[in-house]
């Protein structure tokens, strides 16, 4: 639960991290079974809210920041 922790801690407004949270709550259920080891999950998690958050500054529709999210996560990292 780290990663939603790193979410609520941005200095972000109510609107915002709404926006945020709805990006990745979808896109974490669709990449989800990708990752099976706790480690492999609580970096994933982390690299995906890391990428939401440097995206909500460049587009507040959840399902754009959700799809290049889901984009950037599938081109590296342990999966």
């Amino acid at each position: 639960m780290k990663a939603r922790v790193l979410i609520e801690s941005a200095s972000l407004g109510p609107d915002d991290l709404r926006i945020a949270f709805q990006a990745f709550d979808g896109a974490w259920g669709q990449i989800a079974p990708s990752y099976t080891t706790p480690n492999d999950i609580e970096a994933a998690r982390m690299r995906l809210a890391t990428l939401v958050l440097s995206l909500i500054g460049d587009t507040k529709d959840a399902s754009e920041i959700q799809a290049i999210a889901m984009q950037e996560m599938s081109k590296g990292g342990r999966r």
